[in-house]
């Protein structure tokens, strides 16, 4: 395992730039390893986002618990409620989300809930993203729209559920989906234009600079089991389209100075991996090159 540097002086927050984590079910493993990274140097953001798997990686690093960051991607998987084919048959999902954000997620001694009130008395915000089926809006949800941990879990379970895989979540009467089917295709970061008016970026991706996404297989079985949500078959359809422009717009950025883009040299995993050596694995590459990165990325906040 990858040794552990000292912990530095928290530094200044940074308020100019935005940190943006792109979701990704258990490639997450990778990115996740940035939350300690980022701790163990001190920086805080003014404002963080993210949505589907990374909104584990908003609430540790606001609570400043980079071991729950880690325990989340490497060892919860490994409990059987976890998901899997049994709680996908029993209509819980292929991930069990009311169990991976919900009251009850709790495995032998570990505790995997965050720690809200730390969450709440961060200076810094946050918003986690949703996609309403109904309506096709995408929602960005920050700390002032959540009464407590239940309704932060409740929000976050949202943000992550991939439809087919998982059962939808329902907030205030409305239906909602995975974030990552909004506008930009699963990177969060027209939350941080459009909300906060931000134009520079600290993104951290979980797909290789190379990567370019395919047209999805699954629309059929959108439109067969919701048919009531065209608005999710139509966002399903060209998800890829919308998700590459937002990488090339982003790159395009990063030409320009005003981003810099964490990405993995190669992802190993995919986003239903639940062996918990390849996780662990993945989660040991992202911290090493993460530290490997740090001298460019604080060169970049200025701190």
């Amino acid at each position: 395992m990858t040794s552990s540097p000292a912990r530095r002086d928290p530094l200044p927050s940074v308020s100019d730039t935005a940190l943006v984590f792109e979701g990704g079910a258990m490639r997450s493993a990778f990115s996740s390893a940035m939350v300690k990274a980022l701790l163990d140097e001190g920086i805080s953001f003014d404002w963080t986002y993210g949505n589907s798997g990374s909104a584990v990686h908003v609430s540790t690093y606001l609570s400043h618990e980079p071991e729950l960051a880690r325990e989340y991607y490497t060892v919860f998987p490994g409990d059987p409620l976890f998901g899997g084919i049994r709680p996908f048959l029993r209509g819980d999902g292929f991930f069990n989300t009311k169990y991976i954000f919900g009251p009850d997620a709790r495995v032998a001694d570990r505790r995997m809930i965050p720690d809200w009130d730390a969450i709440r008395s961060n200076p810094g915000d946050f918003r986690l993203s949703g996609f309403n089926g109904r309506t096709g809006e995408t929602v960005h949800w920050s700390r002032e729209d959540m009464t407590g941990l239940d309704d932060f879990l409740l929000h976050a379970r949202a943000s992550a559920s991939l439809p087919v895989l998982m059962p939808p979540t329902r907030i205030g009467g409305e239906i909602f989906f995975d974030g990552a089917f909004g506008p930009t295709g699963g990177i969060p970061i027209d939350a941080a234009r459009e909300m906060e008016g931000f134009d520079r970026f600290l993104v951290i991706m979980t797909r290789t600079r190379s990567y370019r996404k395919r047209p999805t297989k699954f629309t059929w079985a959108v439109k067969r089991w919701f048919p009531q949500y065209p608005a999710l078959a139509e966002s399903m359809h060209d998800r890829h389209a919308r998700y590459n422009a937002t990488r090339d717009w982003i790159f395009e950025q990063e030409r320009l100075g005003r981003a810099y883009i964490f990405a993995p040299h190669r992802m190993p995993i995919g986003n239903g991996t639940r062996k918990l050596n390849e996780l662990a694995e993945t989660y040991e590459a992202g911290l090493a090159q993460a530290r490997e990165e740090m001298p460019l990325i604080r060169r970049f906040l200025g701190v």
